[in-house]
């Protein structure tokens, strides 16, 4: 009986060795350049106002391949990952001015550029092939957002809603055109709220004449009465595959493509910027807008 168990304990002991020797574990960093795929809203004319343009972010983290021989693998990699868009809107639009449990609607035209920066924990795996010093790989990943934030700028010009028509200006500069910064923190943003800049911006909405304080900075939701929640939502998934080069044993180089399956954008806080509903209220947007990422890394593997 003793023998038995010195023989159990030592295939069990052998068999922790081999798997433990079929495990490759390693590191891995790189840039992300991301941006995000989806429709553009459109002006009455049909033409496009939004667009979407590649940011630069970056990943880090550890991988972990399990050996099936030489050449094929199972990989999972734990990884910090930021990416998002250069966000760009330019043309048909409006603002609303509360104040006073009143309000004043105007019409014109909005320029916005926004930088988003979303933080996300990804988990891809993949399965991987190799031959001589190349790698290819292929599979799926699942990322949970972390932080996103945005920051930029918007330019508003505008007439007050017939049959008043008053050209809006800015008290402070003397131009028809209000200026803002963008600080947006869309996870922990409140409906309303600007920077403490109030007055940075004095907008003159009708000859009286009548003058609303506001601040110079707004939030992700300064133009939103009640909350909708986060404008981005907090699952993302696609698919992955890229190719990779060994340097030497362990160090290599590669590149992949991180094409998202999900909406990131959340709809029942996606509002339209081209146009309001006829009664004034928002118009949510149910579209579709998915990550899409070049990444090039350099990684380790032991």
């Amino acid at each position: 009986m003793m023998k038995l168990k010195y023989a159990l304990a030592f295939l069990f002991l052998a068999f922790v060795c081999s798997l433990n020797a079929q495990i490759r574990y390693g590191f891995k960093t790189g840039l992300n350049f991301a941006h995000f795929n989806g429709p553009s809203e459109m002006d009455d004319a049909g033409k496009d106002l939004e667009s979407w343009s590649n940011i630069t972010g970056f990943h880090i983290g550890a991988t972990f391949a399990y050996q099936f021989t030489d050449n094929y693998s199972l990989r999972a990699e734990l990884l910090y990952s930021k990416r998002g868009a250069k966000y760009t809107f330019d043309g048909q639009s409006y603002r609303t001015f509360r104040y006073d449990n009143s309000s004043t609607m105007s019409f014109g035209n909005s320029r916005y550029l926004v930088n988003i920066n979303n933080s996300y924990i990804d988990i891809p795996v993949t399965a991987v092939a190799r031959w001589g010093d190349f790698e290819i790989s292929g599979g799926a990943y699942v990322g949970f957002l972390i932080s996103s934030v945005g920051d930029g700028s918007l330019r508003y010009s505008g007439k007050t809603a017939p049959p008043q028509n008053y050209t809006i200006k800015d008290v402070n500069t003397g131009k028809d055109e209000l200026v803002f910064n963008l600080n947006y923190n869309y996870r922990k943003d409140n409906p309303g709220e600007g920077g403490d800049d109030v007055g940075a911006v004095i907008a003159e909405l009708s000859s009286a004449p009548l003058r609303l304080e506001m601040p110079g900075t707004l939030g992700a939701y300064y133009d939103y009465t009640e909350d909708r929640g986060s404008l981005f939502n907090g699952l993302d998934y696609g698919l992955i595959g890229g190719v990779s080069y060994y340097l030497s044993s362990s160090l290599y180089a590669g590149v992949r493509l991180q094409y998202g399956m999900a909406d990131v954008t959340n709809s029942d806080a996606d509002v339209s910027k081209a146009r309001l509903n006829e009664d004034g209220t928002f118009i949510y947007r149910d579209d579709k807008d998915k990550n899409f990422s070049i990444q090039v890394s350099v990684g380790f593997s032991f």
